[in-house]
């Protein structure tokens, strides 16, 4: 792993609200999933694990994108644009071929792109802290 992708992932090991599990990609960057999750009462279950890539050119890429246990399941009360006969979705949720990064557990994407992210202060750790603020406001 690239120097900034290991302080990435000790960043989320002392600070993700999880247990965090990694392993190198083979290019310099890391596959992460952090277990234990509590994405809120809007999803049942309302805990899951939350996978991501941190690709080599991290901080300068972002990372994007996210994604949630694929038997987990809409049960709030706002719009589900994101049909699908598994369960529809909030916005910027989809269900489909999905897997988290490196841990080839099936997922659902959560397209949440961080469109002026700085990378000198935009960390791995303030996206997932982000990530999961989202779904916690659906």
């Amino acid at each position: 792993m690239k120097p900034d992708v290991e302080k990435a992932v000790q960043e989320l090991i002392d600070g993700a609200p999880g247990s965090v599990r990694y392993g190198e990609d083979g290019d310099g960057g890391a596959y992460v999933l952090v277990e234990g999750i509590d994405i809120g009462e809007q999803f049942a279950p309302r805990v899951s694990w939350v996978g991501f890539h941190i690709t080599w050119p991290y901080p300068e890429a972002d990372v994007y994108p996210h994604f949630i246990d694929a038997s987990v399941h809409y049960v709030g009360g706002s719009a589900t644009p994101n049909q699908h006969p598994d369960g529809d979705l909030p916005a910027a949720m989809s269900r489909g071929n999905f897997e988290a990064p490196g841990f080839k557990l099936a997922g659902i994407q959560i397209s949440r792109r961080s469109q002026r992210r700085n990378a000198e202060t935009d960390t791995a750790l303030d996206k997932l802290l982000r990530v999961i603020e989202f779904l916690r406001t659906r």
